[in-house]
Formats: C-alpha cells, sequence, structure tokens
C-alpha cells in the first residue's frame, strides 16, 4: 500500500507541476496585473508541491526537481499572447485537475489514498474558483465584439498534456479493478 500511495503522491506532484509551469509561463507574458496574479498562483503552488514532496521518501523526492526552472522560462514565453488566453488555459488545466481528483475520490476508499485526493481535489477547487473570478474581472473579453449572437466557442485544449496515471502502474490496476464486482461468494 505504501507504493500505491508513493506513486498517488508522484501522480499528484506531476499535475501540480504542470500547473505551476502554465502559471510562471503566465507571469512572463502577461501584463502588470496578471503577472503579479500568475506569480503569486505560481509561489503558493510551489510551496504545495514542497509539501506534497515532503510525504515522499528523499531519494523519490529528489526526482522530482522543476520540469522547467524559472530561468528558462523567459525563452518559453517569447510569444506574448493576450492574458486572457493565459487565463483560460489556467482554467482548462484546473477544470482538468478538478475532473482527474475527483474520479480518485470516486475510486479509492482507502483512507491515505481518499484524504490525498480529497484534499487536492480541495484545493483545485478553490484555485479555479479564484482563477475564474480573474477571468470575469476583467483582461479577457475586452476585445471581444459587441455583437448580439454569443460567442463562438473554441475547443482547443492548447497544452494541456494527456495526465491519466502510466498504464503499467500500480494505481492504474487499482483504478481498473474498483469498478469490478467481487467473483468471492
Amino acid at each position: 500500500m505504501k507504493e500505491l500511495l508513493a506513486e498517488a503522491v508522484r501522480l499528484v506532484v506531476g499535475v501540480e507541476r504542470k500547473s505551476e509551469t502554465l502559471y510562471r509561463r503566465g507571469a512572463m507574458a502577461a501584463d502588470d496585473r496578471h503577472r503579479s496574479f500568475f506569480q503569486r498562483l505560481a509561489e503558493e503552488q510551489s510551496r504545495r508541491i514542497e509539501a506534497l514532496l515532503r510525504a515522499l521518501p528523499e531519494s523519490e523526492a529528489a526526482a522530482h526537481e522543476p520540469v522547467v526552472p524559472p530561468s528558462c522560462l523567459a525563452t518559453l514565453a517569447e510569444k506574448v499572447t493576450p492574458p486572457g488566453n493565459h487565463l483560460h488555459q489556467a482554467m482548462l488545466d484546473k477544470r482538468f485537475s478538478i475532473d482527474l481528483y475527483a474520479t480518485f475520490c470516486r475510486c479509492f476508499r482507502e483512507p491515505g489514498l481518499y484524504r490525498l485526493f480529497e484534499t487536492a481535489l480541495t484545493v483545485a477547487r478553490r484555485e479555479f474558483r479564484v482563477i475564474t473570478a480573474e477571468y470575469l474581472k476583467g483582461g479577457c473579453r475586452n476585445d471581444a465584439a459587441a455583437t448580439s449572437r454569443p460567442q463562438r466557442r473554441s475547443h482547443q485544449r492548447g497544452e494541456l498534456p494527456n495526465r491519466v496515471p502510466n498504464r503499467h502502474s500500480q494505481l492504474f490496476f487499482a483504478i481498473q479493478d474498483c469498478g469490478r464486482s467481487s467473483r468471492i461468494g
């Protein structure tokens, strides 16, 4: 069970690390008001990741260094995009995280795993509310044309990678087994 919990922590750290990278990228490319918003989100995310890494043994925690160091993000943010796009990407990212963590909460009833995913779900929902409030506050729709018909939906997911557990891992097999009925009596 320890291995399964360690793998779950690694999965949550990976998801949150990608969110942190997205926030840092938004901080590099956004205007002043959104820059401070994204920097604050990135710092909070970094503190949460550090807290999660303390739950892992030191040998495994060392393997989870940042995917993209903050010094290299300047080259990634060369294409300056409107702040609404970064906020929109952050909302999509958090929505995906919420769906993923909610699925894991429904699948696992072991107290350690459930507590981990429930905590991650609560934090993701809170971040989603904050990002949505910032998105609705302004800066995202000021360039939209004022027409009588609703704005057309965009179904682009951006740079959201596939973050499901590895298909050859214990976590994936545990998810597959949790929905099956028992063959015992």
